[in-house]
């Protein structure tokens, strides 16, 4: 009888490996190995993975810390020039990495479920700031309020002077200007803020997708 066929085990998924045909010459047909590790375009994917609550969860901290160290620092801090890029730069932070993860573990990541993962990641992130005004203004210090509202409309009145450089108007305006501050600061206040971030951060996302999604087969996009 032939020698059986033997397989090397160190050789690669998919490589051919050859018999011989049993006494009859030297003939050999190929034996194809196939590997049962599914590629990353084949494996099974989650609608929202779990990593990007992890990713979310770590930009809120960020803007959790960020706030309070203002706080500790000077309290008009919190409305300080370095809030908005502080807190943009750590949701486009959050909506980069989520991506990068997603599509290296899966292969492929399309505009749409890229965009909707990145809208999910920065909206999650940027609750962090929600977070810090609850609280610090609702269970720390309550007390802090009605100067935190305060600050909120001076800081207001002073931008509309220099835009319109009409004080009486401004003056007038300072009653709805505190209610206005007031309520965002209660519960459903901060639900809304919370709630009124998706209209920026929609635009965020999209163009965050648009550099990072990756069509099957293609390796276009940015290779993070």
């Amino acid at each position: 009888m032939g020698d059986l066929p033997s397989v090397d085990k160190g050789k690669p998924a998919g490589v051919l490996l050859y018999a011989q045909d049993d006494d009859i010459g030297t003939d050999s047909h190929p034996i194809e190995v196939h590997s049962n590790d599914p590629s990353p375009s084949t494996r099974q994917q989650d609608a929202i993975p779990l990593l990007l609550f992890g990713h979310a969860a770590s930009g809120a901290a960020l803007i959790l810390i960020g706030y309070f160290a203002a706080y500790l620092v000077q309290f008009e801090a919190l409305l300080g020039n370095w809030t908005t890029p502080y807190v943009l730069t750590v949701v486009v932070a959050v909506m980069v990495m989520v991506l990068i993860s997603v599509r290296n573990d899966e292969g492929t990541l399309k505009f749409g479920r890229a965009f909707g993962l990145a809208l999910l990641a920065g909206f999650l992130a940027r609750v962090g700031y929600n977070l810090f005004n609850v609280l610090l203004f609702h269970v720390m210090r309550p007390d802090l309020q009605d100067a935190y509202v305060d600050l909120v409309v001076e800081k207001t009145a002073e931008a509309l002077l220099l835009f319109s450089g009409i004080a009486d108007g401004v003056e007038n305006g300072q009653a709805l200007l505190e209610a206005s501050a007031r309520f965002s600061l209660s519960l459903p206040g901060q639900a809304l803020d919370a709630l009124g971030s998706l209209i920026w951060l929609v635009f965020v996302a999209l163009i965050v997708a648009a550099i990072l999604n990756r069509n099957p087969g293609s390796d276009r996009g940015f290779n993070g």
